[in-house]
């Protein structure tokens, strides 16, 4: 998936003990039923492997993002998790991923009644088009 040149986690015991700890949080948050607390611990781990250029991992993570909120029935998480999805596909050249994912989560969007976020997501759609 990824094409461009990925930077190096830094595995040192700070990042690696961050990430660990993050990743517990939203797994307790899940068992929990804490479903936005769930998807803000998910999506923090999904934007540092963005940052990164790994955008394999990102999208994995925004694949969980997806699942917790297909399962709570949060159709603005999954809005955010198919964006998400999108912005990755856009970014390994993968335009025609990029644009279903974008468009599926204007749609979701508009069902959640969130112009704010359907707008976000129709300027990343413009820029695929």
């Amino acid at each position: 998936m990824n094409k461009r040149k990925k930077l190096k986690f830094q595995q040192n015991e700070t990042s690696l003990l961050e990430l660990s700890a993050t990743l517990v949080e939203a797994e307790e948050y899940h068992r929990n039923a804490e479903t936005k607390h769930c998807l803000k611990s998910y999506s923090k781990v999904a934007t540092q492997f963005e940052e990164l250029k790994d955008y394999e991992t990102a999208s994995y993570f925004y694949k969980k993002c997806l699942d917790v909120s297909v399962e709570a029935g949060l159709v603005e998480g999954e809005a955010r998790a198919y964006t998400g999805l999108g912005i990755c596909e856009e970014e390994v050249f993968n335009i025609f991923n990029s644009k279903g994912n974008l468009e599926t989560a204007r749609e979701k969007a508009t069902d959640a009644n969130n112009p704010k976020l359907e707008k976000e997501i129709s300027v990343h759609l413009v820029r695929v088009y």
